[in-house]
């Protein structure tokens, strides 16, 4: 029943919100980045971090993880909802993000002190390096899925995909406190991505999560994955937890490689994202968003079987360093693969 808290809340919350953006100019216009038509509200992150927020006081109030975790959570919209109206510097948005990130590391139970065994050599142990590669751990995968959110449906769907595996994991592991708070994110999800999903009744999102939104939904996801790969009971390995998460970190780590090697920022804006490059081809909106969910869940579970079926976290993390070059030679070439695909897509058209 976890999950109808949060699609209720999500649900009852998004329509006064809507109203409330039109009202007090909470808006996104569309830009030379964006070919979204018209403005969109820009609060479907506040509509799920209520509907989380008051389903997890309900379901987890008293326990020794719930402050810490709404705290972090607290932060990381407010953050993300100045960003959205006013626009912060890069240097305020991660020193918050860390601060964050710190509060869910040392009071909300979820603290990276193992990586598995990435080489085959043994469980890489972080000892006094636990608390900081969990911020950063965390930030990283805020970020991710905050670069993701670039069309109707996809980051939402990236989001319930992840979090669908993850609650998988979650029951298996014993994660009692972790598969209720999965349970109630999956719930305000689905709310959300009726507003915000192209559907036949409804030809464009009528809402947009803004950073706060994909911020706040990377946090909570990165928390609950750490739960899951530290449990003491059949943990997760945390090389297929990468699997869970792979579209938007493949994507996020490619693009700023990319980036920094033609001598730009790696938060440098610009539409050369996978959906960018997949829209340049020629596939219609709803396609690349249905494309991306379908790789997606593939990824989701290789990660799910591997682990299940035993294969090792070496094979696992080598597995996913290995689809990372792949990807990241193929969107370097895209340009090349493009002058053979749109003609293909062309012909087809042609004798279709």
């Amino acid at each position: 029943m976890q999950w109808f808290f949060g699609l209720f809340l999500t649900l009852l919350s998004t329509p006064a919100l809507i109203w409330a953006a039109h009202h007090y100019g909470w808006l996104d216009h569309p830009d030379e980045r964006k070919h979204h038509q018209g403005a969109i509200p820009v609060v479907g992150g506040l509509a799920m971090f209520f509907a989380v927020a008051v389903s997890t006081a309900w379901h987890l109030a008293g326990t020794d993880i719930f402050w810490g975790l709404l705290t972090s959570l607290s932060i990381i919209v407010l953050v993300g909802f100045l960003d959205d109206r006013t626009g912060l510097s890069v240097r305020r948005r991660f020193l918050a993000q860390g601060v964050a990130g710190l509060i869910m590391a040392l009071f909300a139970g979820a603290q990276l002190t193992s990586l598995g065994d990435l080489f085959g050599f043994g469980p890489v142990a972080l000892g006094a390096l636990a608390v900081p590669f969990t911020v950063f751990a965390v930030v990283g995968m805020a970020n991710a899925l905050n670069l993701s959110d670039g069309m109707d449906g996809l980051a939402g769907g990236l989001a319930l995909i992840a979090t669908i595996f993850l609650a998988l994991a979650a029951d298996f592991s014993g994660r009692e406190r972790t598969l209720v708070a999965l349970l109630i994110l999956g719930g305000a999800l689905m709310g959300f991505l009726c507003f915000n999903m192209r559907l036949p009744w409804q030809r464009r999102a009528k809402v947009f999560m803004g950073d706060c939104g994909s911020l706040m939904l990377g946090f909570l996801l990165a928390w609950a994955a750490i739960r899951v790969t530290q449990a003491e009971k059949n943990p997760l390995p945390p090389a297929a937890a990468l699997w869970f998460f792979a579209i938007p970190l493949l994507d996020t780590v490619s693009l700023m490689l990319r980036r920094m090697l033609k001598g730009k920022s790696p938060f440098h804006p610009g539409r050369d994202h996978l959906h960018h490059i997949l829209l340049r081809v020629g596939y219609t909106d709803n396609q690349v968003v249905r494309f991306i969910h379908l790789v997606a869940v593939a990824f989701g579970l290789v990660g799910y079987f591997g682990w299940r079926w035993g294969v090792s976290d070496a094979v696992l993390f080598y597995g996913f360093l290995a689809v990372f070059g792949l990807y990241f030679y193929g969107v370097q070439h895209a340009w090349k693969l493009m002058r053979l695909i749109v003609p293909l897509r062309r012909q087809g058209q042609t004798h279709g």
